[in-house]
């Protein structure tokens, strides 16, 4: 089988090399990679165009400003091959990444590969669980690709209709949407697994949780757990509401009780998986769900003004 393998880039030369590098320490070879940059203005295009001329990989790069979406479809529209793997910048590949895609492609027209959060510090340990889904919460048989680690046959991504260009945070998730409610067979191969390098601070966390619900709701996705937080929310306020009209210290104290009750769920419901950086996770649960409430409403509000500047 010979594959096309394709990455999207802006600005990422802290981590280029990595992910390069990673390609020639693959079992199977791509038979070309085709990376598009979107407008990079950092060192990127430069230490990519340095590495091609030591490495004998077949690379192509090219360039399009626009968001993900656009450069994801202008490199599988170039891809000379049916069969696309598609990873994202900010990860590595493992080395058996594209052989266990190729094992499991047999009698699929889409395969969902793996990844896993590579850590350097308590803090990203702490983000892992809030961006990935993690192993023992992995049903293989729902699991939707994500386009850090997967393969699809380009006359899939020709029927579908390719990315949404009109999303830039969602879009492999919208993506993963319509191939699912077209029928498409989808493998999951839990062993082709790519290393994802989580948000190393706090600002740069909520900006991704906020993105990414801003774009689910502009794309009219609702998930039920997002859902479940507005409630959780409005009920929390309105009983806090409630009792401050009999008792403002009671009202006090029933916010600080409530407080320390979330912040020990949070703890519990991840320490499994951060046990250096778990005392994170409180700041990071709440952070996380403000920035959902907020990207998601705004979301709406951009939907509702982009479809009246339409109508108009």
């Amino acid at each position: 089988m010979t594959v096309s393998l394709i990455v999207t880039i802006l600005n990422e030369q802290k981590y280029i090399l990595s992910l390069l590098n990673s390609f020639l320490s693959l079992s199977v070879k791509p038979d070309e990679i085709i990376i598009v940059d979107g407008g990079s203005t950092d060192q990127t295009v430069q230490l990519i165009k340095s590495w091609q001329k030591e490495n004998k990989l077949k690379l192509v790069l090219l360039q399009k400003k626009g968001n993900r979406s656009v450069g994801r479809n202008l490199a599988i529209s170039k891809a000379k091959n049916d069969w696309i793997a598609i990873t994202d910048a900010g990860c590595t590949l493992q080395k058996e990444w594209l052989a266990q895609l190729i094992w499991s492609s047999k009698g699929s027209d889409v395969v969902a590969g793996y990844y896993v959060g590579r850590f350097k510090t308590n803090f990203q340990q702490a983000v892992i669980p809030y961006a990935l889904v993690m192993p023992d919460r992995v049903d293989k048989n729902i699991f939707l690709p994500a386009t850090r680690s997967m393969m699809i046959k380009k006359s899939v991504w020709q029927k579908i209709g390719g990315f949404d260009e009109n999303l830039s945070d969602n879009e492999d998730y919208d993506f993963a949407i319509k191939i699912k409610k077209a029928g498409y067979k989808i493998k999951f191969a839990a062993k082709a697994m790519v290393e994802w390098i989580p948000r190393s601070n706090f600002l740069s966390f909520l900006k991704m949780i906020y993105r990414f619900a801003k774009g689910d709701t502009y794309a009219l996705i609702f998930r039920p757990k997002v859902l479940l937080i507005f409630v959780r929310y409005l009920l929390a306020i309105l009983i806090t509401l409630g009792i401050s009209l009999f008792s403002l210290k009671a009202a006090i104290a029933l916010i600080v009780i409530g407080l320390i009750a979330y912040s020990l769920w949070a703890i519990k419901k991840n320490y499994l998986y951060v046990k250096d950086g778990w005392y994170f996770l409180p700041l990071l649960q709440i952070g996380s769900d403000l920035a959902v409430m907020m990207g998601s409403f705004l979301g709406l509000v951009q939907k509702g003004i982009d479809n009246l500047a339409h109508d108009i």
